[in-house]
């Protein structure tokens, strides 16, 4: 039904620009990828094979995690520089063929000389899921252990997620830019709606051309479950001059109870190198994650290579490899998701094709 629903609204999205006002414009976008990987590991409960989806990672055969969205983009011109806006946007895998309403944003907001504010389901300011080259495909880092992910309990707290009833702002100054959130009354994993709790996020980041630094900290105590603590910091630099381009990140978090069970403790973090080449962009990514916490310690390795061919500035192809090891005592195979599969390595090869409008 929900299904149905969704297809009725898209499909009445593409006549809005007809009936809008002079000062309203209303943009229908999308992008969508599949890929097709052979993967290969160690694992008891993983057969090695050619597979089909939408993003995952090596060993990680998964259509979340990905690009893939559909939505639309609405601006009204209320005069004196003031703008009333709104978007709405669906996750939308190929692999299992579905929309998945209410996955990605939707809020509505304004917009001046004063910054922005939204209010809605959005993604908090910690989230800087598409600093990585190769985010979306299945050689990210999210997806291979080297940064937090959105699984094992964290959700919306990590990179490349979505929360509801977030409050947020945005605005620059000068070579300074700065994004702060409030996640609240959510309520936690274990059902507890009326708790109340809020979770904290703010991001600054400073131009230094050709060098942009960025910090993002986020405090979510008793956001998750109750008697919880949960905290996440990172540091990241974006480093390009002419063909060449370098991203690194290292974060830091910890999930423990009040009674003093860490459930999650862990450091970790991320180099990748671009060349650009013509319309071909050359990438190498390693990152390495060690995990300590009161249900296992160990560390997660990982290396990914590829090639990404831009056909366009809204078409893209993509091929490579990518590793990642977990130690034998790795409490969540990914750092970020749920299941243990410590003690196994994981090769992923393949490719595919990203399309966007």
């Amino acid at each position: 039904m929900k299904k149905q629903i969704l297809a009725v609204a898209v499909a009445g999205a593409f006549a809005l620009p007809a009936f809008a006002a002079a000062d309203s414009s209303v943009t229908l976008f999308g992008q969508l990828q599949t890929q097709i990987v052979h993967h290969s590991g160690g694992s008891s409960d993983f057969d090695s094979g050619v597979r089909v989806h939408d993003a995952g990672g090596a060993g990680w055969i998964a259509d979340g995690n990905g690009p893939n969205r559909i939505g639309v983009n609405v601006n009204h011109d209320l005069g004196n520089g003031l703008n009333a806006i709104m978007k709405w946007e669906e996750d939308v895998q190929t692999g299992s063929g579905g929309i998945t309403a209410g996955s990605r944003d939707l809020y509505v907001g304004l917009s001046g000389d004063f910054g922005r504010v939204l209010l809605g389901r959005q993604s908090l300011p910690y989230n800087t899921a598409g600093k990585d080259p190769l985010n979306g495909t299945f050689m990210q880092a999210r997806g291979n252990g080297a940064r937090l992910g959105t699984g094992g309990g964290i959700g919306g707290l990590g990179n490349g997620s979505y929360l509801d009833r977030v409050v947020s702002y945005g605005n620059s100054f000068g070579i300074v830019s700065l994004n702060v959130a409030v996640a609240t009354d959510n309520g936690d994993v274990a059902g507890n709606t009326d708790s109340g709790e809020q979770a904290y996020s703010a991001r600054l980041n400073f131009d230094l051309n050709p060098v942009e630094l960025y910090i993002a900290h986020t405090n979510g105590d008793d956001f998750l479950a109750q008697d919880t603590d949960f905290r996440a910091s990172k540091i990241g630099v974006d480093w390009s001059t002419g063909p060449f381009r370098v991203v690194a990140e290292v974060e830091d978090y910890k999930w423990e109870t009040d009674d003093g069970f860490t459930v999650r403790d862990a450091t970790g973090g991320f180099v990748s190198g671009v060349y650009t080449m013509g319309r071909n962009d050359f990438v190498l990514s390693l990152g390495h994650t060690r995990s300590s916490a009161d249900a296992g310690d160990g560390n997660t390795d990982f290396a990914a290579l590829g090639i990404k061919h831009n056909f366009s500035n809204r078409v893209m192809a993509f091929a490579g490899v990518s590793y990642t090891s977990h130690d034998d005592d790795v409490p969540f195979g990914r750092p970020g998701d749920a299941g243990g599969i410590g003690g196994n390595s994981y090769t992923g090869v393949g490719g595919g094709m990203r399309v966007s409008f």
